[in-house]
């Protein structure tokens, strides 16, 4: 039996990775900086320890990582969510006591920074759309000048917020990027997205799960369904075998006529994990860096965030009340009853929340863990 200790307990991907660690018998506990969570309801989680929120307070935060680590031996630590880059930071002075499941801070830099991705998949011999950085408003003016119809977004963005497509001039005229706060730009792809999350240990992709964006609520998706993507699995295993990271990465894809295009990376675990849900073998490779093969997602059925769906008005059709019927919560488990139950709670905190901060829901979410390229 493990001893995992998890950060990021608030996301439905949190708690389901803790639901495969206690199905393979080992021992969860949860560090986080908010008070009412997903995870706090389940019976997949043993301790929960309060944490400094780390993007106000980091050296409060990286202090207490430092003590849970001493007092509490445990074998793995796992940040999952935006959490993960402050974790990253914190890494040198945790790593003699533990584990740690993330790439350095330098490195998830280049992965998060949608500039700095584009240039890295180039150097490995990768496609991705030609990617412009842009750090001030001239630099919006003169790349809308020649630019075909183009995506615009923070150069440190998550869920897609604030991101422009195909925009008008005068949606341009308000954008006043910096170089501390740089902007980036791709000509816009059409065609199919697609949707990775894999495991990498020393590049090699120990597990991956793929699946199309079919039904998204404020820019994340909220329905999986598991598929073989053989051009996106062949372009996975060249990424990890040209940067040799550890770490969970999720990617995000265009696919059109002229072929397959990466257009972001999130460095950190994403809802690709429910994929998993009839496999908690998956958790072994968490643990087990030597694993020889790829475990590929392969659940029974479709899993949806179906309250999101619900309240998101996502069920106008008769195909999509089939769809939705079709699909399992991903935040119900027969055995942990309690997170689904949680959810007007969860939902009144996080309002609460948005409203006392003068945030949007989604922002809300990260404001106490974003990471934007601070030093």
């Amino acid at each position: 039996m493990a001893r995992i200790l998890l950060t990021g307990g608030r996301a439905p991907a949190t708690l389901e990775l803790a639901r495969l660690f206690l199905r393979q018998g080992h021992q969860v506990e949860l560090a986080e900086s908010w008070g009412i969570y997903a995870c706090r309801f389940s019976r997949a989680t043993g301790r929960h320890w309060p944490l400094p929120p780390p993007r106000q307070a980091f050296a409060a935060f990286s202090q207490a990582l430092q003590q849970l680590a001493s007092q509490r031996r445990y074998d793995l630590l796992i940040p999952t969510c935006e959490e993960v880059f402050w974790v990253a930071r914190a890494k040198p002075l945790l790593e003699p006591q533990l584990r740690v499941l993330c790439p350095p801070l330098a490195e998830l830099r280049e992965l998060h920074d949608k500039h700095a991705f584009s240039q890295l998949i180039a150097r490995c011999g990768l496609p991705g759309p030609v990617t412009t950085l842009l750090q001030s408003p001239e630099a919006v003016s003169l790349y809308a000048a020649g630019a075909p119809a183009s995506v615009y977004k923070p150069s440190f963005s998550r869920f897609g917020t604030r991101t422009l497509i195909c925009p008008s001039r005068a949606a341009l005229s308000g954008l006043r990027p910096t170089p501390e706060q740089p902007w980036s730009a791709q000509p816009y792809k059409a065609g199919q997205e697609w949707c990775a999350y894999a495991v990498l240990q020393t590049g090699r992709v120990a597990a991956l799960a793929v699946y199309p964006s079919q039904v998204r609520v404020g820019g994340a998706s909220v329905y999986f369904q598991a598929v073989r993507h053989a051009g996106i699995e062949r372009w996975i295993e060249k990424f990890g075998h040209a940067t040799k990271l550890s770490g969970q990465l999720a990617f995000d894809f265009k696919e059109d006529a002229d072929g397959l295009w990466a257009l972001e990376c999130n460095p950190r675990l994403t809802s690709g994990i429910h994929l998993f849900r009839d496999q908690p073998e998956v958790t072994e490779v968490y643990l087990d860096q030597s694993a020889a093969t790829t475990l590929h997602a392969q659940p029974a059925t479709a899993l949806a965030l179906k309250t999101a769906m619900a309240l998101g008005g996502k069920l106008r059709s008769v195909p999509e009340w089939r769809a939705w019927a079709a699909a399992r919560d991903v935040m119900y488990a027969p055995y942990d009853k309690l997170p689904a139950l949680a959810q007007p709670l969860l939902a009144a905190s996080l309002a609460l929340r948005a409203a006392r901060l003068r945030v949007g829901l989604l922002a809300a979410t990260t404001h106490d863990i974003e990471w934007n390229g601070e030093a």
